[in-house]
């Protein structure tokens, strides 16, 4: 059963020179205790599309398509349901704990305001999040909840906004790059305690990241986006072997291998579009070395493919071309 379900999402933003679209036509499912792994370079449309599944849009946005969490319109939700819905059924866990948090509250305020909100006495709100800190992995947490923001490292800031996360038990996460201020070593804690928790508490997820690697380590499946347009959706089991899209493969191959000495790492020609510079076509063709004429003047839609979707013309004469190893020997000559 889907608890999220993106139907054709589009989203214009306002500009100086009239609306620009950031978002196009973008479908998405999410099941029961599904991760699903949102990703793609700058400047694709990832958190934005994160963002509209809890309604935290740009002022003056306008969508098209629509939302629904368990059957219901997210869009349609009117002040009080929306408020209900991100109280009890969706948290976010943004990629700044810095900015997410009030700089001027304790530690404790901030974590036991969204319980007493709900209903629960402080009391009780506080004994639940100190269980919620020992579990995500902070420790002497009597301490802590008396500490301001900035008397914290970023790695346990962040460990507090999953806390944050995680005490309304939600039935649906989303994680908007939550690694990103993160040095290697913590994010990698991080990143196993947020895992360890969706897993036995049986969340869906959404993880947004630059990392197709560590996407593939903690989602069940990947859903890679260009442009604002979603172009692969696949398992995360076998997409390093077997990527369908060209961008999909372009981007596990620009990653530096772990068994072999690279002599200069593999970069995608080009540089990336925004989503309203795309006219007709493939947005991704004029960086591909697979495009044909066809790619630039029709628009491919997503379709399904083996066990993933896609969005590309040529993915079944491509098939053993796609391959991340080969792409790189090839770049290299």
């Amino acid at each position: 059963m889907n608890v999220l379900s993106i139907n054709q999402l589009s989203m214009d933003l306002p500009t100086a020179s009239g609306p620009r679209r950031v978002i196009h036509e973008v479908t998405l499912d999410v099941g029961e205790g599904e991760a699903v792994g949102l990703v793609g370079e700058s400047g694709a449309g990832k958190s934005m599309t994160a963002r509209a599944v809890i309604r935290l849009v740009p002022r003056g946005a306008r969508t098209q398509g629509d939302i629904t969490f368990n059957g219901t319109s997210v869009l349609s939700m009117g002040s009080a349901t929306l408020r209900a819905y991100r109280r009890r059924d969706v948290a976010m866990i943004f990629q700044d704990p810095r900015a997410a948090i009030n700089p001027v509250r304790r530690i404790g305020d901030f974590l036991v305001e969204s319980l007493i909100d709900r209903g629960d006495s402080e009391a009780s709100a506080l004994m639940v999040v100190t269980e919620i800190l020992e579990s995500v992995g902070i420790t002497d947490v009597t301490r802590r909840l008396r500490q301001y923001p900035h008397e914290l490292s970023g790695g346990l800031l962040q460990r507090v906004m999953i806390a944050a996360a995680l005490a309304i038990e939600p039935k649906l996460l989303l994680a908007d790059e939550p690694t990103t201020a993160l040095d290697v070593t913590t994010q990698s804690d991080v990143m196993v305690n947020l895992d360890t928790q969706r897993r036995v508490r049986g969340l869906a997820m959404i993880f947004v990241t630059h990392d197709l690697e560590l996407a593939s380590a903690v989602c069940d499946r990947i859903a890679v986006m260009y442009a604002g347009f979603l172009v692969e959706d696949s398992p995360a089991e076998g997409l390093h072997r077997q990527a369908l899209h060209p961008y999909t493969a372009a981007l596990l191959a620009s990653r530096p291998s772990v068994n072999a000495r690279e002599r200069r790492l593999v970069a995608i020609p080009g540089r990336p579009l925004s989503a309203f510079e795309v006219e007709e076509g493939c947005a991704f063709a004029s960086r591909c070395p697979f495009a044909q004429e066809r790619c630039r003047v029709e628009r491919p839609l997503l379709r399904t493919v083996g066990r993933g979707r896609v969005a590309c013309h040529r993915t079944e004469e491509l098939q053993g071309q796609l391959d991340a190893n080969k792409m790189r020997e090839d770049a290299r000559g």
